[in-house]
């Protein structure tokens, strides 16, 4: 009898693990598709898994420790979301990019721009990457892209563009709701801009 209740719990805990593939569906919810080996792995999807995933075409590597799951639609953005994950589970898309997630300024810079707060030992062409600790205000999520909050964006931009540039994309960010009024203000006042 004893036999029996130990292969009822057996059976009855597999029916609740979930299956490699529902964890990285899980963890690919988070960024459209996208998701970080290493989150994978913590989550218990083995490296044998992943490697069986990428030969079977279920998943694409992109770089090393990063894959997609090719199921998921493409999305705008897809290579910032990329770069943020390659750089690491703390990196957030900045500056001009950030700007461009959100429709903001001009246009999407040449090079992706991400922020993690330390060194990597790694370089990456096309990818630029500063170096600061971001406190919880400063950071949000856009359509799967971790990224800079829009006031933060415009700080991180307010010291290499002209004033009259920061004072577009200020209106530009109000006009849209992105931004409110007295936030608007208070950057215009800290950068000394005109309204």
């Amino acid at each position: 009898m004893s036999g029996m209740v130990e292969s009822l719990k057996v059976n009855v805990m597999m029916t609740f693990m979930p299956s490699s593939r529902e964890v990285l569906y899980a963890l690919a919810e988070q960024h459209s598709g996208w998701f970080r080996a290493s989150d994978a792995i913590a989550a218990g999807v083995s490296r044998q898994q992943l490697a069986r995933y990428a030969e079977s075409g279920v998943l694409q590597r992109s770089t090393h420790g990063v894959y997609r799951l090719r199921d998921f639609p493409a999305q705008a953005f897809e290579d910032v979301i990329e770069a943020c994950l390659w750089a690491g589970p703390e990196a957030v898309a900045s500056h001009d990019t950030a700007l461009a997630v959100y429709g903001l300024g001009e246009a999407m810079p040449a090079s992706i721009h991400v922020t993690v707060p330390q060194r990597l030992r790694k370089r990456r062409p096309g990818v630029i990457v500063h170096i600061e600790t971001l406190p919880a205000v400063d950071r949000d999520r856009r359509d799967g892209v971790p990224i800079t909050s829009v006031a933060r964006a415009i700080r991180d931009i307010a010291a290499d563009e002209p004033a009259e540039t920061v004072a577009a994309v200020l209106r530009q960010a109000e006009d849209e709701g992105l931004m409110r009024h007295r936030d608007a203000a208070a950057l215009r006042k800290e950068f000394g801009t005109p309204t």
